[in-house]
C-alpha cells in the first residue's frame, strides 16, 4: 500500500489517505462503542448480581438467628410462672433446657436463666449426648459445673470454680428485664467462652405477676463469620455483617474483634478495619442512608471510589425482627473485578485496528455484531430477573470472557432460585414469581398470570422420621417428596420448599375449587406410597408421610404475594386441625 501511495498521483493520495482514515476511525469508532455498550451490560448485570447476593446473605442470617425464639419459648414457655427459689425448680429447669438446646444444637447450644436474687443456672450442649449444667448461687463465690447425658441422666462430681459472676450485671438481664418482649442484648464477649455472641432473652415473672428473673439464649456469630469468610464473590470483593451502629458482626476477611496489648479483646466498628473497602463502605453507607431518611427513597445500590479513584459498586440489605434486632449485611466490589478483562480487551482492539486498518474494519464490524448482541441479551435477561420473572433463559455458547459470565450469571440465577436441599424452587424465587404474577410481568403474564391456584403443604409425621432416623434421613424424605411433587406438577408450575418440611405448589392459568380438590387427592395418592429412601433401614418399616394442605387463589381471595401465602399458611393449619378432630395421626 505504501508502494502504491508513492507511486500515485496527488489525487490519489487525496482520494486513498481519506478512506484510510475513515476506516481507522470507524474501526476505532467501533471498537470504543463495543466497549461502552459491554461495559453498561456488565455493569447492570453485576448490580443486579450484588443485589441478589446481598438479599441471599440477609436471608441466611434470619435464618441463623430465627431459631432462638422458638428456644426460648420452649426453654420457659411464656405464662409459665418462675420458681422465686432456684434450688425447688432445677430439676425442672435442666429438663426444659435440655428439650431447648435439642432444637438448633448447631446454633443455640446454650440456654440460661438468672433471677433477681442473683442465682444462675444454664445448660451449655458439646454434643447430643454430652451437656453440662452450670450453676451459680448469689451466696457463694463459686460456679459448679456439672456433666450429664441424657435428659435424666446422672450428673457428675461438680467442677467448681471461684467467680464473683452475677447475672443482673450482664446485658442480656438488663437488656430485657423491664421489656415486655423479646430483646437482643447488645453484642458482647461472652462470660464463660470469651466468644462473641448475640443474647436473646424474656423477662420471667412469678406467680404473683412479678418479675422474677430473665431467661436468655446465646447466638453464635463465630458461625455466622464462618459463613461470611467462606462467600468468593469476587477476586478483592467483600462482604461484611454489621450492626446499624456501626459494630462488624462478620467480614468475608474475618474481622469483627480486635485484641489489644493488654489481651483484652473488644468490638470492632467497621470504620476502623484493616480492609480499605470495608471502611469506604461504611462511610458511604451512612451518607446514603441518611439521603434516603431525608429525600425518601429505596434504592440498596451505591457506589463509592477508593483512595486510587477507582469505582466499587456495593448493595446492602437490612435484617430486622419484632425483638429489637437491626443489622445490615453489605456486598461490595470493585469496578476491576467486572471490567478488567473489558479493558484489556478494548486495548488490543486498538492496537490491532493501528496496525491491520483493513482488517480492524472487519473485526470492528464483527464485535458490533458478535459481542453487543450477546451483551444486550445479558442486559436484557438482568432486566427481567430484576423484574421477578420466571426461568430466564441465556443461551450464550462462548468461551471468552463474555461467556464465562454469561455462565455465572445462570449459575447464580440457578443457585438463587433453586433449594440447595430438594433442588426444587427456593422460598426467594417463588416469592418473586408471585410478586411478578400479580403485577402481570412478563412476557406470557396475560395467559399465565390472569388467575392462578397457591397450595401451602406441611407435611405429616415428618418429624417421627426424623427424631427416630436422625437428619440425615429427614433430608433424603424431603429429597423424595419435592421429587414426588414435582412428578404431578405440569411444565409451567411451580413447586417449592418453603422452609423445614414446608412447600408451596403454583399452578398458573387455573383458580378454581374443583381443580384443587383433584390436585390434593393427587398429592395425597402420590405421598401414600412407602419411602423408597428407607427401604432397608432398621426401624423405618412402612414409613410414609402425609400432607396438611391450604389453598388460596388469585384473584379470588388476594390480589398481593404475601396474602395469597398467609391464606393459604392458615387453610393448612384449617386442615391440620381437621385431621385431628377426624383422630389422624398429629401431622407435626
Amino acid at each position: 500500500m505504501i508502494h502504491l501511495l508513492r507511486s500515485s498521483s496527488s489525487l490519489a493520495k487525496v482520494l486513498v489517505l481519506p478512506f484510510i482514515g475513515l476506516i481507522l476511525l470507524v474501526s476505532l469508532l467501533v471498537g470504543v462503542l463495543s466497549y461502552l455498550a459491554g461495559r453498561h451490560a456488565v455493569v447492570s448485570v453485576a448490580e443486579q448480581l450484588l443485589d441478589q447476593t446481598a438479599d441471599r446473605v440477609a436471608l441466611t442470617v434470619e435464618r441463623h438467628i430465627d431459631g432462638a425464639a422458638s428456644v426460648l419459648e420452649s426453654a420457659f414457655p411464656r405464662g409459665l410462672p418462675a420458681a422465686t427459689d432456684l434450688n425447688t425448680d432445677l430439676d425442672n429447669l435442666r429438663s426444659r433446657f435440655w428439650i431447648s438446646t435439642s432444637l438448633h444444637p448447631e446454633l443455640n447450644n446454650y440456654v440460661f436463666y438468672g433471677n433477681r436474687s442473683g442465682d444462675f443456672v444454664g445448660l451449655f450442649r458439646y454434643a447430643l449426648d454430652d451437656a453440662e449444667l452450670r450453676v451459680k448461687r448469689a451466696t457463694v463465690g463459686y460456679r459448679s459445673a456439672y456433666r450429664f447425658t441424657s435428659v435424666d441422666g446422672q450428673l457428675s462430681m461438680p467442677k467448681n470454680d471461684a467467680t464473683d459472676f452475677d447475672p443482673r450485671a450482664r446485658p442480656w438481664y438488663v437488656a430485657a428485664q423491664h421489656s415486655d418482649r423479646d430483646v437482643w442484648s447488645d453484642i458482647y464477649i461472652n462470660y464463660w467462652d470469651k466468644d462473641l455472641v448475640a443474647t436473646r432473652a424474656r423477662r420471667v415473672l412469678s406467680k404473683s405477676g412479678q418479675f422474677e428473673g430473665v431467661v436468655a439464649t446465646d447466638v453464635s456469630l463465630k458461625a455466622l463469620n464462618d459463613f461470611v469468610r467462606g462467600l468468593h464473590v469476587s477476586r478483592h470483593g467483600e462482604v461484611f455483617i454489621m450492626e446499624s451502629n456501626g459494630h462488624l458482626i462478620a467480614s468475608s476477611n474475618g474481622e469483627n474483634v480486635y485484641t489489644e496489648q493488654q489481651g483484652k479483646v473488644g468490638r470492632l466498628r467497621a470504620e476502623n478495619s484493616r480492609s480499605l473497602i470495608i471502611r469506604n463502605a461504611y462511610g458511604t453507607l451512612q451518607k446514603h442512608l441518611a439521603e434516603i431518611e431525608n429525600m425518601g427513597g429505596a434504592d440498596t445500590t451505591f457506589t463509592f471510589s477508593g483512595q486510587d479513584g477507582e469505582l466499587t459498586y456495593a448493595a446492602y440489605s437490612w435484617v430486622r425482627d419484632g425483638a429489637g434486632l437491626s443489622w445490615v449485611t453489605v456486598v461490595a466490589v470493585p469496578r476491576s473485578d467486572f471490567l478488567d478483562t473489558l479493558d484489556q480487551n478494548a486495548r488490543w482492539t486498538v492496537v490491532i485496528a493501528v496496525l491491520a486498518v483493513a482488517i480492524a474494519l472487519a473485526l470492528g464490524l464483527s464485535i458490533v455484531q458478535w459481542v453487543v448482541r450477546d451483551v444486550r441479551r445479558l442486559s436484557r435477561a438482568a432486566a427481567r430477573i430484576g423484574k421477578g420473572q420466571m426461568n430466564v433463559a441465556l443461551k450464550i455458547e462462548r468461551r471468552d470472557e463474555i461467556g464465562q459470565l454469561a455462565q455465572n450469571f445462570m449459575e447464580m440465577q440457578n443457585e438463587l432460585s433453586t433449594d440447595k436441599l430438594t433442588g426444587v424452587t427456593s422460598r426467594a424465587a417463588v416469592l418473586r414469581y408471585l410478586d411478578a404474577a400479580v403485577h402481570k410481568r412478563g412476557r406470557r403474564a396475560a395467559e399465565l398470570f390472569d388467575k392462578f391456584t397457591v397450595m401451602f403443604i406441611d407435611l405429616n409425621r415428618f418429624k417421627a422420621i426424623n427424631d427416630k432416623l436422625g437428619h440425615e434421613y429427614g433430608d433424603l424424605t424431603l429429597i423424595e417428596v419435592g421429587q414426588r411433587l414435582r412428578s404431578i406438577m405440569r411444565d409451567d408450575d411451580v413447586v417449592a420448599r418453603f422452609g423445614g418440611d414446608e412447600f408451596v405448589l403454583v399452578f398458573w392459568g387455573v383458580a378454581d375449587a374443583a381443580f384443587a380438590d383433584k390436585v390434593r387427592k393427587k398429592i395425597e395418592g402420590v405421598l401414600a406410597p412407602p419411602l423408597l429412601c428407607l427401604q432397608d433401614v432398621e426401624g423405618a418399616d412402612g414409613m410414609t408421610v402425609g400432607a396438611s394442605v391450604g389453598v388460596s387463589f388469585y384473584p379470588q381471595d388476594a390480589k398481593d404475594a404475601e396474602t395469597l401465602i398467609k391464606l393459604a399458611d392458615q387453610g393448612m393449619y384449617e386442615d391440620k386441625a381437621a385431621g385431628r378432630k377426624d383422630g389422624e395421626e398429629p401431622r407435626r
